[in-house]
């Protein structure tokens, strides 16, 4: 994304004159026979100028105040905008309290947006070139509080009389990392049982940190939110449930609020948004979250047994490193290592999940229809291994189902 020059923002305000005028003629003419008058020019009342009116209400103690001009926006020429945070290459997040003169929309960017990102959600520009995308809400009322995160924060009307709003706003602007960022993607199938015909965007993958943060959110059409917890231990239960696999459960937390843009305050080891359509849709979204490692647990991690060495037979690691489940690894190849491997018949190849997040080494691919029912590790925690022998000549592609750039091949001689 590029960062844009927020120099480049340039506000104007028209001021209109108005201005009118009185004329008389009067003259006395004289003949040698008469005495005529000239005709008299009628008084004429110039009309009034209309004055707009400066908006007023008593400052809020303890609160900063602006007042409005007209929006820079292309195509918002006709509206009014007070920002209170300018666009940053940061993420801000926290909590605004406003209390204006009329009812106004709360409004919060992301961006700005790389080429070929603006797919349907609604954008702000200032120039047609630079694009944001648009988290939009009106909740048609003057005073309020507002929990937001996004790369500017801004309050608007569709006006084009000016506004006065004093506002109080509790903020932290957080440079970008694993549980703060700004992005666009699209959907996917949603690899989860019972699912497979709902679409799914993955923002913070799972992990065994908790996440507690904000999520703004502008998509193509409207979205349910997704939060998961877990995975739940062996005999636990909940009212609602995801698997990727049959075997590792999570408690979900479902929140479907019939629309394409707002935010959300949530916790869990994940976090997506949803719907339960087919096509594909886009969203755009700053995230700022906490991320917070479990308590530690002592457990007994029974020892694999290595089997005798002997000539012959051999064993290949493959490791998924730190950082894979977070996209860019595919660029440089490494989101298994290696990510290709070669091997003869009787080998076994030994993967190892050195991530902090969990991982699956499924067979197949997800730009072929994914697993294909070769082999599948199920959900990987930290530190958990998985190994497999193969028997069969030939070449065979696996993934992670739940972080699907993540892709390694095993070419076997």
């Amino acid at each position: 994304m590029a960062t844009i020059d927020k120099a480049a923002i340039a506000w104007t305000i028209a001021i209109v004159a108005f201005g009118a005028g009185l004329a008389a003629v009067g003259d006395d003419l004289q003949s040698s026979t008469s005495e005529v008058k000239a005709p008299t020019a009628p008084t004429v009342t110039p009309p009034k100028a209309e004055m707009k009116e400066e908006p007023t209400k008593a400052m809020m103690a303890g609160y900063e105040r602006l007042t409005s001009q007209q929006d820079p926006g292309v195509g918002h020429e006709s509206h009014q905008l007070a920002i209170i945070l300018a666009p940053s290459d940061k993420v801000y997040s926290g909590t605004l309290k406003y209390d204006a003169s009329e009812p106004i929309q709360l409004v919060t960017l992301h961006g700005p947006l790389g080429p070929g990102e603006d797919k349907g959600q609604a954008i702000w520009t200032p120039d047609g070139k630079t694009k944001f995308a648009l988290t939009f809400v009106d909740e048609k009322k003057s005073k309020g509080e507002w929990k937001f995160s996004g790369n500017a924060l801004a309050v608007h009307t569709m006006k084009t009389t000016p506004f006065i709003v004093d506002y109080k706003v509790d903020t932290t602007e957080k440079a970008m990392g694993e549980s703060v960022k700004t992005g666009t993607m699209g959907s996917m199938q949603d690899p989860g049982v019972g699912h497979e015909s709902h679409q799914l965007a993955i923002i913070l993958p799972p992990s065994e940190n908790t996440y507690s943060g904000i999520l703004s959110y502008s998509a193509s059409e409207p979205i349910q939110l997704v939060s998961l917890k877990g995975p739940l231990a062996e005999g636990m239960t909940a009212e609602k449930t995801w698997t990727p696999d049959g075997k590792t459960i999570f408690e979900l937390t479902f929140v479907d609020p019939k629309n394409a843009m707002g935010s959300w305050e949530f916790s869990g080891n994940a976090l997506a948004v949803h719907t339960l359509n087919t096509n594909e849709f886009t969203v755009s979204y700053s995230v700022s979250a906490k991320s917070t490692a479990p308590e530690k647990v002592t457990v007994t991690t029974p020892k694999v047994e290595e089997k005798p060495k002997a000539m012959g037979p051999k064993t290949v690691n493959v490791s998924m490193p730190s950082g894979s489940g977070i996209p860019g690894c595919e660029e440089t190849n490494e989101c298994y290592i290696p990510a290709s491997v070669s091997i003869n018949v009787g080998d076994t190849v030994h993967w190892t999940n050195d991530d902090a997040a969990a991982h699956t080494v499924t067979s197949g691919s997800p730009s072929s229809g994914g697993p294909d029912g070769k082999f599948d590790s199920s959900l990987m925690s930290p530190g958990a291994t998985f190994d497999v022998t193969f028997d069969k000549k030939g070449s065979v592609d696996y993934f992670c189902i739940v972080h699907p750039w993540m892709v390694g091949n095993v070419n076997v001689n």
